[in-house]
């Protein structure tokens, strides 16, 4: 069996403003900053709001549009939240458009920004075949599934290769720092069809 590789840099928890610098909400169309993490994975979006003139602003809802791991589209709708970060469920690799609906100003424009959260190396089912640490880890890296830690590896584990092939339920997370230089060696995402 055959392999893929998802070399994993610069990952952090999140990047709250990645896909959406700070601007005024409004209905229609945001410009998008980066299509995707900085990290080679995937990733869940999310929307922070942040009130403007004492009073909320109906916030409405934030379409992102773009593909999964696999290239397919994917779509998901969020509903931001003043003062706090909404993160999604649905994992993308790229997003293509982000869009207001449904905002109305009451006093002050409210803000809002959308970023990135999350490195999924796998957004299905598979199996987890090892994680090369490229460079002595700074930080802990945390496997998981949906069903919980798979492994974690320790601050300052050598430079080497751990061998796990295990089944992996659901997804595939690998949470480290930016600090780390990792690889993940793994079956592909499986895509998913649609049935009429």
């Amino acid at each position: 069996m055959g392999w893929q590789y998802t070399p994993i840099t610069a990952s952090t928890a999140s990047v709250t403003n990645r896909l959406v610098t700070s601007t005024n909400m409004k209905v229609g169309a945001y410009t998008v900053a980066n299509a995707s993490a900085v990290w080679a994975a995937g990733f869940h979006v999310t929307v922070t709001g942040t009130q403007v003139g004492g009073v909320d602003d109906t916030l409405g809802t934030v379409v992102f549009v773009g593909t999964d791991l696999n290239g397919q589209g994917v779509t998901e709708t969020l509903t931001p939240v003043n003062g706090s970060t909404v993160e999604g469920s649905v994992i993308f690799r790229v997003v293509t458009s982000v869009t207001g609906v449904g905002w109305v100003i009451n006093t002050g424009n409210d803000t809002l920004v959308c970023g990135v959260a999350g490195c999924y190396p796998m957004g299905s089912g598979g199996v987890l075949h090892s994680i090369i640490v490229n460079t002595t880890a700074a930080a802990t890296v945390v496997l998981s599934d949906k069903r919980g830690t798979i492994a974690t590896l320790k601050a300052s584990i050598a430079e080497n290769t751990y061998y796990y092939d295990v089944d992996v339920s659901g997804y595939l997370k690998v949470a480290t720092t930016s600090t780390n230089d990792v690889t993940v060696t793994h079956s592909g995402t499986v895509p998913t069809f649609a049935t009429s």
